[in-house]
């Protein structure tokens, strides 16, 4: 009797003993994702700094084709850059070919600016600019782009522009530079730090048919209620700007600039209302100041003094050579266009993109104060 009682006992301890299990390896199931997570975050931390600059990007033959152009006032190129990276991407430069970019600008006489230096060109104060300015910016706020960067900036004694989403920060996303590595750059002389967006690096869906726009290009279509109205986009979009102008607020960073994602605020199509390009230029303008955009082309002019609002930018991709932006600089430059003709050795000019429509004008229209439109899911691009 005692032994059958016993094998009973034993055959209930069983299932008891398994049940505990899980009770006994929660704590490492949670202890372990925060550790890795830990580790994760100091490797970050700790092996992110900027890569080492290349040596020798442009061989003797090839410095002593960039001759220094001719001096200019009244005007300041441009440049964009969306990251620098080795791996296969057709928006980033190889961190090679960015140093020979650098290299050759540094050969045809050039020297940055500060986006405050820029700021107080567009208004017309050109006190301390550089017989050659030009301004380089990076859009993303990536940290690829800093890490392939910086060095290569430090060498030629060139600073550039980090415009950042904030909204990336805000996650964490490991990909992004975060506030604390921004102000880190920001202290060391060589960068300055602006605006892109915050939650507008998105493309949202524009119609039943499924197509895409950029955040700001166009109103926004939703499943349960069709097209939002004008008053709703303008507040999505007066929202985003309003929350990114008050995060540089809170970070103690001046503003002068602002990227705008995908270079898209409506001008690139005809759009879904004419109303929207007036509007969100004009916000955009007077919370920030200058509003770049890329040019459809890329065969940009250089900048000048308009009081701030749109201005274009020359963009380097996985393509672009030293010699396409050396090119580029000289056929701009206002001194070289008015300077004798000389031999030129420049590559045949790739073939130009088509022109693309602009959008009706409209006259700007003020906030409406009505009730937020519905959430939708936007994908990023």
């Amino acid at each position: 009797m005692k032994a059958r009682a016993h094998k009973a006992w034993a055959k209930l301890r069983r299932p008891a003993s398994v049940m505990l299990l899980p009770v006994s390896v929660l704590p490492l199931i949670v202890a372990v994702p925060m550790v890795i997570n830990n580790r994760l975050s100091l490797l970050r931390y700790y092996e992110s700094p900027a890569f080492p600059a290349p040596t020798r990007p442009l061989s003797a033959a090839q410095q002593r084709a960039f001759k220094p152009l001719p001096a200019f006032t009244g005007a300041v190129p441009v440049l964009v850059y969306h990251g620098i990276s080795n791996r296969g991407n057709g928006f980033s430069v190889t961190q090679r070919a960015f140093a020979a970019q650098m290299q050759a600008l540094k050969l045809a006489g050039f020297q940055t600016v500060s986006i405050a230096q820029y700021d107080r060109f567009q208004l017309g104060d050109t006190r301390g600019l550089p017989a050659r300015p030009v301004l380089i910016t990076f859009d993303g706020g990536l940290l690829d782009s800093f890490r392939g960067a910086d060095k290569v900036l430090a060498q030629e004694g060139f600073r550039a522009t980090m415009f950042v989403i904030t909204g990336a920060i805000v996650d964490k996303n490991p990909l992004h530079l975060s506030w604390t590595e921004l102000r880190r750059m920001k202290n060391s002389g060589r960068w300055d730090i602006q605006p892109e967006t915050y939650q507008g690096h998105v493309k949202i869906t524009v119609d039943a048919h499924g197509d895409q726009a950029p955040f700001y290009a166009m109103r926004r279509w939703l499943r349960s209620t069709g097209e939002e109205t004008f008053a709703q986009y303008q507040r999505r979009v007066a929202g985003d700007l309003f929350t990114l102008a008050g995060q540089f607020t809170s970070q103690g960073i001046p503003v002068h600039a602002i990227a705008v994602p995908f270079g898209d605020y409506g001008q690139q199509d005809a759009g879904n209302d004419p109303r929207i390009v007036p509007f969100t230029l004009g916000l955009m303008k007077t919370q920030f100041g200058t509003v770049f955009v890329q040019n459809p082309d890329n065969n940009p002019p250089f900048t000048t003094p308009t009081g701030g609002g749109l201005q274009q930018r020359w963009e380097a991709n996985r393509s672009t050579t030293a010699w396409d932006l050396y090119t580029w600089l000289r056929a701009h430059d206002p001194a070289e266009r008015t300077a004798p003709a000389r031999t030129s050795t420049a590559k045949p000019a790739t073939p130009t993109k088509p022109a693309i429509r602009r959008a009706a004008p409209a006259a700007a229209t003020p906030i409406p104060k009505e009730t937020k439109p519905e959430k939708d899911h936007v994908r990023h691009h």
